[in-house]
């Protein structure tokens, strides 16, 4: 606590303590009146989720639920965290099982909910520029996401490429036929 000019105490800064072998981050609100917003604040970093950089199994599969809640594929994150879509579907799978120190801060707040609105509203902004995203389900989309990687992963094997497209012209063309076979009943 510090003095100001009249000699009352003021709140300022961050305190750091151990409660329950956890440690505690309080952000401390230096106005008078905000006690309760204090308060809740202190409840929310206690519920925090802390990540040390490692990928426990606990981690990863909050990780991919997360992302799977949102909606998001595994290159949306990857724009967010500035690395390749195939580090983030590897930290969900576990063949990765510690990030970048500098992603910390970002990972967490991915984790905790404070990137939501951000992630929303770029997938919302990308899914305006292609009308046709907007009416696929999040299944699906995931689906061709992991078609579009596959045909990255594949540009520098023209053979393998053209497989990929005679594979998913003739699920199509199976699929349709499905379709007029259960409309002709």
């Amino acid at each position: 606590m510090t003095k100001n000019e009249n000699g009352k105490g003021k709140e300022s800064g961050k305190a750091k303590g151990k409660e329950n072998g956890k440690d505690k981050v309080s952000a401390k609100v230096s106005r008078k009146g905000k006690g309760q917003e204090k308060k809740t604040q202190d409840v929310q970093e206690e519920n925090a989720i802390h990540f040390d950089c490692e990928f426990t199994t606990e981690l990863r599969l909050l990780f991919r639920h997360k992302r799977e809640s949102l909606g998001l594929a595994y290159s949306s994150l990857a724009q967010i965290f500035d690395v390749n879509w195939s580090t983030v579907r590897k930290w969900e799978i576990g063949k990765t099982r510690y990030s970048n120190i500098r992603l910390r801060p970002l990972i967490e707040d991915f984790l905790n909910g404070k990137l939501d609105d951000l992630l929303l509203r770029n997938k919302e902004e990308k899914m305006s520029r292609h009308s046709i995203a907007k009416h696929i389900p999040p299944r699906m989309s995931g689906a061709l996401e992991k078609i579009e990687n596959t045909y990255r992963l594949c540009l520098n094997y023209p053979d393998l490429c053209e497989h990929l497209r005679k594979s998913l012209d003739a699920l199509s063309v199976a699929m349709l036929k499905k379709l007029l076979e259960i409309h002709k009943k």
